[in-house]
């Protein structure tokens, strides 16, 4: 039989530039589902942070290519809370979550479809479940708190929605580039399907894209010279529920029939799954199911999504236990049959809870695992920024702090491939407040660059940029870091010695 030699390390590794926030996994009840489990998100690593390019795109309802699901969908019970993270880098909650420069709204929306991987995301059934802006009261946007609450994006399903299967949609737009006319939006979907008995639809939907357009008020916001208690979020309301008709025609799901965890997983990567591989008793038996193992990690490497291999590298382990028993001539196996590799997962502190009426957030006990504890969290508290960002912001003192997460997913701790992808990032720092009687508070804002020579350089001079007069200058710094990684060669060595030793007892 042929063997494909194969580098892990190599199928791991793609370039990673990303400048900005990508919505990475969700949480249900506080408790995480895996990155980029059941998470509609730009399979492209090197982009995926990347704003959406065009407001009339059909990325705007999934991300880049979002038209497409993947093979997992989540249940969820009726009321759950669910939480979204985001990250600039994907595959390492420990980074920032989004530069602080990036301020605006966020909101939630959901779409009811018949099949949650087969529905395209795009045109109309959408309807808003939650949005904020900008809290005056605060001299805060929704992206303040998401910030400082460690990427964490949280929102209840209303009680008593109609079951069966929906999209899941949070959305964040940043207007710092607005007034140039480059709104940002940063989306993704998960795939859920709801566990209720409930009778409740929206009396309205919107069509995305077509629900925000260029030119608009909100899309077009000046958050530096414009009064931000003006700003007016972008779509429609946050929907009216009713009960649904009972001649309406269409029979609510009452059971999952997709996107399920497949039986005897024992390694999760993204939407992917490790089975075991065949019994054996003999040597040829023992390197055919290194073999099948060896397999098995090609197609987790090659489906994996931005947000990392690491359940690949623990499959990998797999592989290597197997071929080691080979060589060391025990063929009975394989070896730990049966044995669940994935970490536990464990249930997180959320942290802030957006509220479902009204907007603002709310502190929420941790973690949030019942219905009591999202009850409980129906009253709206501003939270104060972290100290780092305290002073930035410039936070009332009587302003409540904000609980950041504890914990991040079991799977993000894990450890990343050693040839993972070159990074990237561009940040810019944001313009200085001024008191609102100052003359220089309507003046218009000038960008002064200032760029590196090359990556890993210390940023050069304005470049003879000079701030002209009567202008408010804004000074953007690029930083571009760049990774040199060695592809690791051993795994290429096993590989080939799987197909050594298994022609090697025929001679």
């Amino acid at each position: 039989m042929k063997t494909q030699s194969i580098l892990l390390a190599a199928l791991a590794s793609a370039p990673v530039a990303l400048a900005h926030t990508v919505f990475t996994d969700f949480y249900v009840d506080g408790m995480p589902q895996g990155d980029g489990v059941a998470m509609r998100m730009s399979p492209h690593a090197d982009t995926a942070g990347s704003p959406i390019a065009s407001l009339d795109s059909d990325d705007m309802a999934c991300n880049v290519e979002g038209t497409k699901g993947v093979s997992r969908v989540q249940s969820v019970s009726d009321g759950a809370l669910l939480t979204f993270e985001i990250r600039s880098w994907p595959d390492d909650p420990t980074k920032e979550r989004l530069d602080r420069g990036h301020k605006g709204p966020c909101a939630v929306y959901l779409k009811k479809v018949t099949s949650a991987i087969n529905d395209k995301g795009v045109g109309d059934g959408w309807f808003k479940l939650f949005d904020h802006g900008y809290n005056n009261a605060t001299d805060r946007w929704c992206t303040d708190e998401i910030i400082d609450n460690n990427g964490l994006l949280s929102v209840n399903l209303p009680k008593g929605l109609e079951g069966g299967y929906y999209l899941a949609r949070p959305e964040i737009l940043a207007l710092h580039a607005a007034n140039s006319g480059d709104p940002q939006f940063y989306t993704g979907c998960a795939q859920i399907f709801l566990e209720s008995s409930g009778s409740l639809v929206p009396e309205e939907t919107v069509s995305i894209p077509g629900y925000v357009e260029y030119n608009q008020p909100a899309t077009d916001f000046d958050i530096y010279n414009t009064d931000n208690s003006k700003y007016t979020v972008p779509g429609p309301s946050v929907a009216k529920l009713t009960a649904k008709s009972a001649t309406s025609g269409s029979a609510a799901q009452t059971s999952q029939t997709e996107g399920k965890k497949p039986d005897g997983c024992l390694v999760e990567n993204g939407n992917w799954c490790g089975l075991e591989v065949s019994s054996y008793s003999d040597e040829s038996g023992c390197w055919a199911s290194a073999e099948e193992c060896w397999t098995q990690g090609k197609v987790c490497w090659s489906s994996a999504p931005p947000t990392g291999g690491a359940g690949c590298e623990l499959w990998q382990t797999k592989c290597t236990g197997i071929q080691d028993a080979c060589n060391a001539k025990n063929f009975n196996g394989p070896p730990n049959k049966g044995k669940v590799l994935t970490p536990a997962k464990k249930a997180i502190d959320v942290g802030e809870i957006m509220a479902t009426v009204g907007g603002g957030v709310v502190d929420a006990p941790a973690p949030k695992t019942s219905a009591t504890s999202k009850e409980a969290a129906q009253t709206s508290t501003p939270a104060k920024a972290t100290s780092a960002a305290a002073a930035e912001e410039k936070e009332p003192s009587s302003s409540k702090a904000a609980t950041p997460a504890k914990t991040t997913p079991a799977e993000a701790a894990a450890p990343k491939p050693t040839s993972s992808a070159a990074d990237s990032y561009e940040t810019g720092t944001e313009p200085e407040k001024e008191d609102a009687t100052s003359a220089a508070s309507s003046a218009p804002v000038y960008t002064i660059t200032v760029k590196p020579s090359a990556p890993g350089a210390a940023p050069t001079q304005a470049g003879g940029q000079v701030c002209p007069k009567g202008w408010k200058c804004v000074t953007e710094t690029v930083v571009v870091t760049q990774t040199v990684y060695v592809t690791a060669a051993y795994d290429s060595y096993k590989r080939s010695n799987v197909r050594h030793r298994r022609h090697g007892h025929r001679q």
